[in-house]
């Protein structure tokens, strides 16, 4: 993975430059026209040798992880992609979406690559789940990640998470590159039912629900006061290993996630309503993260994914692997808490409820 630059096309890398009014500096210039040009003709290729295949891709029974970044949608979606039944896309799917179904097998089986995350520090290999917004990015469909380039920008670019909210050709487009990238993980897992997770997918369930048949979702909440500063540095850590123009200051980043989670939840409890009881599960991440096994018990069960004690073993053997890790947790300051506790009065309350 990356520490610098992103792989997006050159087509991506141009609608980037023409959405945020960037000026054609060398680096641009280069990124667009020789890797990125590298990487649109291989996307290119990579669809027209498959393209028999990827017309039979399994899309329905989905698994969707759905929470708000750093609520512990990682360590579910991980926990959950123990299950051979399943498959998902892969650290190096999602940030080589353009040629992954010719280069993957190849990688996972010479052992790929592992990095750091920027935010938690915790390993990532080049066959970990991975959150498919990185390769919706990289593919050109609008989203919330080009501020990963663009930091000035986070308060509108978060505004692109719900294809609803695009115009009608980027939201045409979206779904496109969405089903698109899913296809060939589909492809590449022979069909299985794929678990997805990304924190975006939370503003858009219902684009979900439209386009994956019979999807499952699994909603995780954290506390909202712990998780405040944890996704402000989250941002912070992305920009720095990412960021192409300036970094804000955290305040800023401050402002823009107390504006953002209040819009997150009020998409969220629209997509939600109506889900019956074996599509729709909520759990917590601090239940999660005390006991693992009966909580991924507790979900195979009522969204009716299977016997769980076919995975039972793996679960077990990976909580207690993760046994000594300790998620990063600072409350933010007096003044900031008295803002959230007031703008966030009811994502309080239902974390309460929840917990």
């Amino acid at each position: 993975m990356s520490r610098q630059y992103l792989n997006l096309t050159s087509g991506a890398w141009r609608q980037l430059r023409g959405n945020w009014h960037l000026r054609p500096s060398p680096l641009l210039l280069w990124q667009t026209l020789v890797p990125g040009s590298l990487f649109s003709f291989m996307d290119g290729l990579q669809h027209k040798v498959s393209a028999a295949q990827l017309a039979k891709a399994n899309f329905r029974d989905a698994v969707v992880v759905l929470g708000y970044w750093r609520s512990g949608t990682t360590l579910l979606h991980e926990l959950m992609c123990l299950d051979p039944r399943y498959t998902f896309p892969t650290t190096h799917a999602c940030m080589n979406p353009h040629h992954f179904l010719f280069t993957e097998a190849s990688v996972l089986a010479s052992g790929g690559a592992s990095a750091q995350r920027p935010m938690d520090e915790m390993v990532v290999k080049s066959g970990s789940p991975q959150e498919d917004e990185f390769a919706l990015l990289s593919l050109g469909a609008r989203s919330p990640y080009e501020a990963l380039l663009t930091p000035s920008a986070l308060p509108e670019a978060l505004k692109l998470s719900d294809p609803h909210d695009l115009s009608q050709h980027d939201e045409k487009r979206w779904r496109q590159i969405f089903l698109k990238f899913l296809a060939g993980v589909s492809m590449r897992g022979e069909g299985k039912p794929f678990i997805l997770k990304s924190p975006t997918h939370g503003f858009r369930v219902p684009t979900l629900r439209g386009l994956l048949p019979d999807a499952r979702f699994i909603l995780i909440v954290r506390d909202p006061l712990t998780n405040f500063e944890s996704v402000v540095r989250m941002w912070r850590k992305m920009f720095e290993t990412y960021a192409i123009a300036p970094i804000p200051p955290d305040d800023y980043i401050r402002e823009c996630v107390l504006a953002d989670r209040m819009r997150f939840q009020t998409k969220l409890d629209s997509g939600i309503a109506g889900l019956a009881g074996n599509r729709l599960a909520v759990t917590t991440y601090e239940a999660l993260a005390a006991n693992p096994v009966p909580i991924i018990e507790q979900l195979y069960e009522q969204l009716e994914l299977g016997d769980f004690q076919a995975v039972r073993d793996k679960v077990a053997a990976e909580a207690t692997r993760r046994r000594e890790y300790r998620a990063k947790g600072a409350l933010p300051s007096t003044a900031w808490q008295q803002q959230i506790r007031k703008e966030w009065a009811p994502i309080l309350e239902c974390y309460a409820n929840v917990r």
